[in-house]
């Protein structure tokens, strides 16, 4: 049984809704409950809600987010983690800092396409919520099937 998780920063934007929209895929093509997506945060304030944005941005896709609540990656086991999907450079250098033997197992987000840059934290730079939401959900969308495959290929 493969495991994701999303990272963002205080996990109530970005990865909660990374988390629902893979989830949603997955479940679109029969994966169900054959596999586990989590989302994690970098720097967080525990059991905080998702934002009012994330809602409203869940809830345009039809997905329900109401019911996460933030936590930390040092509050998982990453050891039981198959692929972790990060939205920040920053966050993956200093995640790695802290966890190197997760190295294999990280990728940027943005890394799915064959790229390599940072998906936008809104609050900090002030960008479009929903362009931000559309980005995530477009790279997932294009690339579920790399997503897929590589979790696959790197499950305990």
């Amino acid at each position: 049984m493969p495991k994701i998780v999303f990272v963002c920063t205080k996990n109530q934007f970005r990865s909660p809704l990374a988390c629902a929209m893979l989830q949603t895929r997955l479940a679109n093509r029969g994966y169900g409950d054959s596999w586990v997506v989590e989302s994690v945060g970098s720097w967080v304030q525990y059991l905080a809600p998702p934002t009012p944005e994330a809602i409203r941005e869940a809830e345009k896709r039809g997905l329900n987010i109401r019911n996460h609540r933030a936590r930390g990656i040092e509050a998982i086991h990453r050891e039981q983690v198959d692929l972790f999907l990060v939205m920040e450079a920053g966050q993956k250098e200093s995640i790695l800092i802290d966890y190197p033997n997760l190295k294999e197992r990280m990728f940027l987000l943005s890394e799915m396409i064959g790229l390599s840059f940072s998906i936008p934290d809104p609050y900090v730079t002030g960008e479009s919520h929903s362009e931000i939401a559309s980005e995530i959900e477009e790279i997932i969308d294009s690339n579920l099937s790399k997503i897929v495959s590589l979790a696959e290929g790197l499950s305990h």
